[in-house]
């Protein structure tokens, strides 16, 4: 396949990235990272070569941010693409002076490759698409009876779309509350160190205990998380304030659409808790509940009309810029009090037929903020679901209850931690 037509042009920012540049900085990075595990130690000119050769197909990425009178907009960027070794720790504040102007980093650490995207491009989803094409192309160079002629993992790479103002529709909904979350409080790292636990467990251990309580995986461990949350975090007395987990989603499920910009949303399971310990099977009973009553087209359709209403207000659409910006950042100091901490799923990882042998596994984690300093994630590849938990706080007890949680489940886990699998419950 021949390059697309290099010329220097620009795009709007999604409905949603508007917020990132706002809201970022080195205690909120608004950075995820996504790793892809190969079977050998990375060759980094390889890497380099790949890099350079995938970017230009992927408009979404191949940008630098840049400030207009009333909006921000990205442009791209002809630079070289800068890949770099891990010497810190991940998801890290992006200083465009550090990539090149660009808004993403790859790395390389023994045989991992790492992706870390500012959000203001895209979500899971279209890093994932991102990372898949270089590994593919990567794998090309390093093994060339793979390299057929054609450069695979290019679907909807070049679709730009905005497809939260494709799929608004009018609705009643007006504003978007929810109640001020319980907070995770204890002693904290250094600044800008972030520590990683990841559970390796089997999917279809994991998917059986789900089916024998009549759940799904996403609605079991979001109860597993908020059952830890309460008896690790919480004094036994309880507390007036709920534990609050925000669930991502990827709208492209639910409304169609293959954009390579984000398309994402959310909700928030709610759930207070009084004197006493959890009990788990009310607990994912509420928890099963709330999925069905949130996470749905007609509720995502109300959210869309709202988040949506700005960028088709007339009147706020010729406002200067730092006049949006301050609206934005009040909006989200507002709001930033809903969440104790997110559970994102990316789900399966799917790999594309002639490189099923090349890849070992895959990770996906989140950066933590200032609100929220325990993310969890997820994703699964090869019959092993990733569960990982990231963290500002000096110690793992999150992780490590859900581990021996799930290990009294009768399901192997083993703990995962700098890159190593250090010890099996």
């Amino acid at each position: 396949m021949s390059p697309p037509f290099s010329f220097r042009s620009w795009h709007k920012l999604d409905n949603t990235a508007h917020l990132f540049p706002v809201t970022a900085n080195r205690k909120t990075p608004n950075v995820f990272r996504l790793t892809a595990i190969l079977t050998q130690p990375v060759d980094p000119a390889l890497l380099q070569r790949a890099a350079a050769e995938v970017l230009p197909y992927f408009p979404a990425f191949n940008v630098r941010l840049r400030h207009g009178l009333f909006w921000n907009y990205l442009e791209t960027n002809d630079t070289p693409v800068p890949v770099r070794p891990e010497t810190q720790s991940p998801c890290r504040y992006l200083d465009p002076l550090e990539t090149g102007r660009y808004l993403f980093r790859i790395l390389y650490f023994k045989n991992r490759v790492h992706l870390e995207t500012f959000h203001i491009l895209t979500d899971g989803t279209g890093a994932l698409r991102f990372l898949k094409a270089l590994c593919y192309r990567y794998w090309q160079l390093a093994r060339p009876e793979l390299d057929d002629g054609r450069l695979y993992g290019l679907e909807g790479a070049g679709n730009l779309q905005d497809c939260y103002l494709k799929y608004t529709r009018p609705a009643e909904k007006s504003t978007y509350r929810e109640p001020t979350a319980y907070h995770l409080h204890a002693p904290t790292r250094t600044a800008g160190d972030v520590g990683v636990v990841t559970l390796l467990m089997p999917a279809s251990g994991l998917k059986e205990l789900c089916r024998a309580q009549n759940a799904t995986v996403g609605v079991y461990l979001t109860a597993a998380l908020l059952a830890a949350a309460r008896e690790e975090y919480m004094s036994a007395g309880g507390s007036k304030k709920p534990l609050n987990a925000f669930v991502p989603v990827n709208l492209r499920r639910i409304f169609g659409g293959e954009t390579s910009l984000n398309f994402f949303s959310g909700f928030t399971v709610s759930v207070p808790f009084g004197p006493g310990p959890a009990d788990f099977s009310a607990l994912l009973a509420e928890t099963s509940r709330q999925f069905a009553e949130k996470c749905t087209e007609a509720a995502f359709a109300e959210k869309l009309a709202y988040t949506s209403r700005g960028q088709l207000n007339p009147f706020a659409r010729v406002l200067p810029l730092p006049v949006k910006n301050a609206a934005l950042r009040a909006i989200y100091e507002r709001s930033n009090h809903g969440a104790s901490f997110t559970f994102s799923n990316l789900g399966p990882v799917p790999v594309d037929a002639p490189f099923s042998g090349c890849f070992s596994g895959f990770r996906f984690l989140l950066s933590p903020g200032r609100g929220e300093p325990v993310k969890c994630s997820a994703c699964t590849y090869g019959g092993t679901l990733a569960l990982s938990f990231t963290g500002v706080l000096q110690e793992n007890r999150l992780a490590r209850h859900v581990a021996r949680f799930l290990a009294g489940q009768g399901l192997p886990v083993t703990v995962e931690s700098n890159g190593d699998a250090d010890e099996t419950m």
